[in-house]
């Protein structure tokens, strides 16, 4: 999903479509946190973050005030700081359907499975460590028990998986480059 934002934005050749193409896309993003999908938002977010994004200040000049504070806005729900506080406190008040960041609980999972042994000093099974990995389990399960009420869009879902719409990191690294040289030092 990110390297089809990034492509997206990429693939405009004047300041102006990439500009649009960017305020389209915080858009969106917006959208996916009103639909609790967090992991959407932080896809989009990370896309516009990317270097070869970030660093076209003539397109980012056109951006509105708007959608730059929208973007702030949605990037510090998202952000990874503070072990994600910001998007813990979101999805504990978040009422399901939800997508939340999965990478979030994944990074959990590995530091109890990394810093807590599984037997206790006396040869016995960690219960405090199976109770902790239960609790993360069931928290990502109780997103899961209510579903979207979206219908399916099958021109959506083909144009989310087309990779010929979407260029590798070097490709949108060069192509930045063309669209906006180096200043000279």
């Amino acid at each position: 999903m990110s390297n089809l934002v990034a492509s997206q934005i990429m693939s405009h050749t004047d300041v102006g479509s990439r500009a649009s193409s960017i305020e389209k896309w915080v858009a969106v993003a917006d959208i996916c946190r009103c639909l609790n999908n967090y992991n959407g938002v932080l896809e989009i977010t990370s896309a516009l973050n990317r270097s070869a994004i970030y660093r076209l200040k003539k397109t980012w000049a056109k951006v509105s005030k708007q959608t730059k504070a929208l973007m702030d806005k949605l990037q510090k729900t998202v952000s990874s700081e503070g072990r994600f506080k910001n998007l813990r406190e979101t999805l504990k008040n978040c009422n399901p359907p939800c997508v939340p960041y999965l990478g979030m609980y994944l990074t959990d999972l590995a530091f109890i499975e990394e810093g807590t042994p599984n037997f206790t000093e006396e040869g016995l099974v960690n219960f405090s460590k199976m109770r902790m990995i239960s609790h993360i389990i069931r928290e990502i399960r109780q997103f899961q028990q209510t579903p979207y009420r979206i219908e399916h869009q099958p021109k959506v879902t083909q144009y989310l998986m087309d990779k010929t719409l979407t260029m590798d990191e070097d490709m949108l690294y060069d192509l930045s480059l063309k669209i906006e040289p180096r200043l000279p030092a």
